[in-house]
């Protein structure tokens, strides 16, 4: 194969050394001279300072993140069959689930498969795409072409509604099918437990599937227990806890009325009385405040906040808010009782979450033990040499 050319920018002396490692992102002060002639979002070919070729990816002088690579070959290009090869090695580690047991995952998770900006989730026979940067803008027909080809999927959704694409100079739109036909409502299966997908107005994509296996694992510790699940959403948590025995009692509260009727919904769904379980519209701070005031105690507490942090210049205040949030936690939890505490805020490290944790418990003089911890499901894979692009955390405490 002949080596395909692009325009081309050039680095600074000795700044490949960590694209050769396997990092995907270059940084504005890494280019010797920003090529201001390449349109935002267009491809470049990377070269050494000493002219070699690196990399190939997009470029876009908005951002900190000047060129996101997306090879390594200079004989690949960017092309329909580049796509559909990074689709197809994506779609071969999901084979790892087993379609009659759970049909909805991440089937594309951005840098962890090889494409920067792009993350498709993949519910039953639906995709739900989101694009963040201008560089996947671009390539926005090779990518729906590619999807459809190699999924087979009878419709595909992008919502491209993240408050990211301004970042990028894009701008947000509405929900809009680009193939086939997408309902308002997905029926899937994960863990055999039964979800209703709301892909145009749900959260992100429509549903959390990075929770799947901590969703999986409260279960041992719900069965008999009162549990009660904070930021509850849609009752991913709630359902799998109140599956766990016919004498678990479940409370969910979260600040969404729509989301709470359709935690309702999910029990139904699954042949479980929502009126035999308890659910609360209600911001989760004053809710846990106002079940300390009345002593009420719970055996297991679920603590899974939206991101406190979207930028490392909110951590400080964020740190603030997983302290007090995981305090008002342990003031409902009997001693003894399991935590399971969440943190999606990229900037907020796993030793940040287990020092947070240690610290609060410290305070209210109680001794904790970690008993598991988690981060990322296998279907939401992340790049090794990017530790930055991980995002979640969990742990199960006994306290």
């Amino acid at each position: 194969m002949s080596q395909v050319r692009y325009p081309t920018a050039s680095l600074k002396p000795h700044r490949e050394d960590s694209l050769l490692s396997g990092h995907l992102w270059i940084f504005s002060g890494a280019l010797q001279q920003p090529p201001h002639w390449i349109e935002e979002g267009g491809l470049v070919d990377v070269k050494s300072a000493t002219g070699q070729f690196v990399a190939r990816g997009y470029y876009n002088p908005r951002t900190d993140i000047a060129i996101r690579i997306l090879t390594r070959h200079p004989d690949e290009a960017i092309d329909l069959e580049f796509f559909c090869r990074r689709i197809r090695s994506a779609m071969e580690l999901r084979l790892a689930f087993d379609p009659e047991q759970t049909n909805a995952y991440r089937l594309v998770n951005a840098e962890g498969d090889g494409l920067p900006g792009l993350v498709v989730d993949f519910f039953a026979d639906i995709l739900v795409a989101q694009i963040h940067t201008a560089g996947m803008d671009r390539l926005r027909p090779l990518l729906v072409d590619a999807l459809m080809q190699e999924t087979g999927a009878h419709g595909l959704l992008l919502r491209n509604d993240g408050q990211a694409r301004r970042r990028e100079g894009l701008a947000i739109e509405k929900p809009d099918v680009v193939a086939g036909v997408v309902p308002l409502q997905v029926p899937i299966r994960e863990n055999n437990v039964q979800f209703l997908v709301d892909p145009w107005q749900g959260q992100k994509t429509g549903f959390f599937l990075d929770q799947r296996d901590k969703r999986a694992a409260l279960r041992k510790y719900a069965r008999g227990s009162r549990v009660l699940n904070c930021f509850c959403y849609t009752g991913g948590f709630s359902l799998y806890a109140a599956l766990a025995s016919p004498d678990t009692h479940v409370t969910s509260v979260d600040i969404s009325a729509p989301a709470i009727e359709a935690a309702r919904q999910h029990f139904t769904l699954n042949g479980l009385d929502p009126d035999a379980h308890e659910f609360r519209v209600a911001d989760v701070f004053d809710y846990l405040e106002e079940a300390q005031r009345r002593g009420e105690l719970f055996d297991v507490v679920v603590l899974d906040p939206p991101a406190f942090a979207k930028n490392e210049a909110a951590r400080s205040q964020a740190l603030k808010a997983y302290r007090r949030l995981n305090t008002l936690g342990m003031q409902v939890l009997r001693p003894g009782g399991v935590l399971l505490s969440c943190s999606c805020s990229g900037t907020v490290r796993m030793d940040d979450l287990l020092g947070t944790i240690a610290l609060c418990a410290q305070r209210l003089g109680r001794p904790v033990q970690l008993l598991e911890s988690y981060t990322h499901g296998f279907d939401h894979p992340i790049n090794l040499a990017m530790p930055e692009t991980s995002y979640l955390k969990a742990v199960f405490c006994r306290v």
